[in-house]
């Protein structure tokens, strides 16, 4: 037996005879809207300038991304140096307070150096936390 192998049909030949039976006009049917070459030009035109302004706003997009990632992996280290060098020094002022206050020292330490020592971790806080951090984090983003 042979093997049998399925061949593509050929398309019917169309003849000068099946030109001069054919209709020399179309009517339009209901759902066709008259369409110029003009206005497809204009339409692709359009099209095009969309496309076009898209992938700019795309572009423009991915480098926003790009830049935040950026200053995130940037500030990331110096945001965590920043926090815990204010727990270290809060810490030790605390326990600076807290052994003074249970008279662990052989001297008492003048109330003046205690108001610093209070005020200073205020402003470490308030500096670090409200004005560094968000002012260079917040500034960077901004620009």
């Amino acid at each position: 037996m042979q093997d049998e192998q399925k061949q593509p049909e050929k398309a019917p030949t169309i003849t000068l005879k099946d030109l001069d039976n054919s209709p020399s006009s179309v009517r339009p049917s209901k759902t066709d809207v008259p369409v110029t070459v003009g206005e497809i030009n204009a339409a692709f035109s359009r099209v095009t300038e969309e496309n076009a302004a898209l992938k700019e706003e795309i572009d423009e997009l991915r480098k926003k991304a790009r830049t935040t990632q950026i200053l995130d992996d940037l500030m990331k280290p110096y945001a965590s140096r920043a926090f815990w060098f204010m727990c270290g020094y809060s810490s030790f002022v605390g326990i600076f307070l807290l052994l003074d206050a249970f008279g662990c020292f052989k001297k008492s330490v003048d109330t003046s150096v205690l108001e610093f020592l209070v005020g200073s971790t205020a402003v470490t806080v308030i500096g670090l936390v409200g004005m560094v951090l968000t002012g260079i984090f917040v500034g960077a983003r901004k620009g």
